[in-house]
């Protein structure tokens, strides 16, 4: 995902007052409708989020029926000035960008210079994707992230940023890990292919191609596509803010690493525009950008893990909330947090940004309390029903049971070793239900509905579903979360477990620990090899949590120094390594020293064994890429 170099962790919670006077921010726009119900409702839960989250400000957009309702800022664009969001003010809107090249690529679709299913290498002629597998990768593919790409969290390593959007595609190229069309892995490398065969077709960059044949024709003329602010917009920006003791701290604003998909500056009025195109059937005021029949086959699903969930449409996510299908887009970075919803047949639209993730990342619920706010007042959820466990389900249950990890993460670099702390963890409950916990979370749970679909027990109002995947053995293979297309979870083996690990390390460093021990009290050139070993471990150990721990640092820019010599000292235990076994066999031939001593030194030498192989299963031994 893009870069949100200064996010904080959260805080704890404190009575402070963020809030600032909403100030109304739209103009140049139809007439609005039905104003008098929706902005008290809009104003109400908007600015109740920003004192509660203690989040600066928020901009807002709903469209519905071909005119704008309601397009406002609310708070501050920048807190530490106290400068208003108004009608000029700009916000990072990440990849709601997304949107546009999709849009652009179906554009040219129905123009016949593209065609969505024949393989993208057709159109690149500057960048050279491997031929993993037999089945094409395709335009239709990378619109629901499904081209088998594995995700680097790091956008960049340690060096210069790409200058051009080329050579971000040769240069971070990601490893093509399972065929295209069978898993989602959200991608900007996917979207950036699509961004750049955009520029290859239409033989203009793809902010030039955008403005003339998108931006202009809408009216959209405080659109940016931006890596960096220019000095003449920055006035204009609203800025990204953490919290720190409780009130909010602004940030200077950051360029941005990747393709431009994920550097849109932009408006509420203007997003506005966008929502009616695509509710009015591709054109907004006369000016048309997209075919009827082009915006209805834009809007379907295209791609779903399971028929009983939501997906994507070409480029839209899908999502059911009461009752109703919308389809929108996400865009988390920079420190801000956006939205962007659309109900086709209700011709609605909502857009709103935060510009803050507030306390805990609160940001990311407030956009759907907003959404669902604005669903029950046009339309109640129906009332739910509760759920009863099927009978049978204690003699099924434990084969659901076992770790997920997601999708959305690299496979053959080191960010691999990482995986498990995105694991969910799932358990025969004993009561008929399974037990999902999620990290960070209390374990929830779930009743099964239809075969291999479960419901929340505690929360049947919830439009929360799982579904799992089984293979033709039988056996289940995946998890997969309703209103979340964006990855799936895969069942991975005992040895890359969280359990799994979590246990490895805490053995390996008492053992390790042990063995400094030993070297220290009794000096011999075995116990001091066993024992430099073990120090070395436990140092890349040390190096390795503290990485863990401040993740932001190595995900999002320049690779900490840390980073490389904890590596370095793995490697020179494992090195050593063989060595130690020699003396550990001698030690025991000759039984020299107490059995204690022996049995401490052999343990450590099997420990580091041990280490070793899952060092090198998880590629951390620093002899490939981070």
């Amino acid at each position: 995902m893009p870069s949100e170099p200064h996010r904080a962790p959260p805080g704890l919670s404190a009575l402070v007052l963020v809030l600032a006077l909403a100030v109304p921010a739209w103009a140049g726009v139809p007439p609005r409708v039905d104003a008098a119900a929706l902005e008290p409702l809009v104003e109400r839960v908007v600015t109740r989020q920003l004192a509660a989250y203690r989040i600066p400000g928020a901009t807002v957009a709903v469209v519905r029926d071909g005119q704008v309702v309601l397009a406002r800022g609310y708070g501050d664009a920048d807190a530490g000035k106290h400068t208003p969001v108004v009608d000029t003010t700009l916000f990072r809107v990440a990849s709601l960008g997304k949107l546009f090249v999709w849009t652009a690529v179906m554009q040219l679709a129905e123009r016949g210079r593209l065609d969505l299913d024949a393989d993208v290498q057709t159109y690149l002629e500057d960048v050279r994707l491997p031929g993993a597998y037999a089945r094409p990768l395709t335009l239709a593919h990378l619109m629901a992230h499904a081209g088998g790409f594995e995700v680097h969290e790091r956008l960049w390593p340690e060096g210069p940023p790409p200058g051009t959007l080329a050579e971000y595609l040769r240069e971070r190229r990601p490893a093509r890990v399972r065929p295209p069309g069978e898993l989602s892995a959200y991608s900007d490398y996917g979207t950036s292919l699509a961004e750049h065969i955009v520029e290859q077709v239409s033989g203009q960059p793809f902010e030039q191609y955008l403005r003339e044949n998108v931006l202009e024709p809408l009216g959209m003329r405080r659109t940016f596509f931006r890596r960096t602010v220019p000095p003449a917009l920055a006035d204009d920006m609203a800025l990204g803010h953490t919290v720190e003791k409780g009130s909010p701290r602004a940030w200077p604003l950051d360029q941005v690493v990747v393709a431009s998909s994920g550097s849109m500056l932009t408006t509420a009025t203007d997003l506005a525009r966008f929502m009616l195109a695509h509710l009015q059937g591709g054109q907004h005021e006369g000016h048309r950008i997209l075919r009827e029949e082009t915006v209805r086959r834009m809007h379907r699903q295209h791609f779903t893990h399971d028929s009983r969930l939501s997906g994507w449409a070409h480029g839209f996510m899908e999502f059911h909330l009461n009752g109703q299908r919308l389809i929108g887009h996400l865009g988390d970075a920079y420190l801000f947090h956006s939205l962007l919803v659309l109900r086709p047949e209700q011709g609605m639209g909502l857009f709103v940004s935060y510009n803050g993730p507030g306390e805990k990342d609160a940001a990311q619920r407030a956009r759907m309390e907003l959404l669902r706010a604005l669903l029950e007042h046009d339309s109640p959820a129906p009332p739910p029903d509760l759920p009863v466990p099927p009978r049978d389900f204690a003699e099924r249950a434990a084969r659901f049971a076992g770790g997920y990890q997601t999708t959305w993460r690299s496979y053959r670099t080191s960010e691999a070793s990482l995986g498990w702390r995105q694991e969910l963890r799932v358990r025969d409950g004993g009561d008929g239900t399974l037990h999902i916990k999620e990290p960070g979370h209390a374990p929830r749970r779930w009743v099964e509905v239809e075969p291999r679909l479960f419901r929340p027990a505690e929360d049947p109002a919830s439009p929360e579903r799982v579904a799992f995947r089984e293979d033709a053995a039988g056996h289940i293979t995946h998890l997969f979360f309703e209103n979340q297309p964006m990855a799936a979870y895969e069942r991975v083996p005992w040895y890359e477990t969280s359990v799994f690990t979590y246990g490895l390390l805490a053995v390996c460093a008492a053992l390790f620990a042990l063995a400094v021990l030993a070297g220290i009290l009794h000096r011999s050139p075995g116990t001091l090899l066993v024992a430099a070993i073990g120090l070395l471990h436990l140092l890349f150990l040390s190096g390795f949590t503290l990485l863990v721990r401040h993740h932001v640092e190595v995900e999002y820019g320049a690779t900490p120094w840390l980073l490389g010599a904890a590596m370095a000292c793995a490697l020179g235990a494992v090195v050593l390594t063989p060595g130690a076994f020699v003396g550990s066999a001698r030690a025991w031939w000759k039984r020299s020293g107490s059995l204690a001593l022996r049995l401490s030194l052999s343990g450590a030498t099997l420990a580091a064994t041990a280490f070793a192989a899952w060092l090198h299963h998880w590629h951390l031994l620093g002899l490939g890429p981070w």
